[in-house]
């Protein structure tokens, strides 16, 4: 079974890490698990809807028309009384 061994470090660039302690491992070759110790900044709201719908125009999104939209909503309301 392999030694695992945990320690914290800080990533330099995309492919230098420099660990916080030395290694008890012997060199050669590892698998590295990079996981961030500071949380993700939010996101504005705005930004948010701004890359969502970029996206989706990306991707040839057509929303309904508010006709339809309209009619749907009407339709369902309808449906309540019923």
């Amino acid at each position: 079974m392999a030694k695992l061994h945990v320690v914290t470090g800080t990533l330099k660039d995309d492919q230098t890490v420099t660990l916080d302690e030395a290694s008890p491992l012997r060199p050669g070759r590892v698998l590295l698990t990079v996981e961030s110790l500071l949380p993700e900044p939010r996101k504005r709201y705005q930004d948010v809807l701004t890359a969502i719908r970029q996206r989706q125009r990306a991707r040839g999104h057509q929303p309904r028309p508010r006709e339809e939209v309209d009619a749907w909503l009407q339709a369902e309301r309808e449906s309540w009384e019923q």
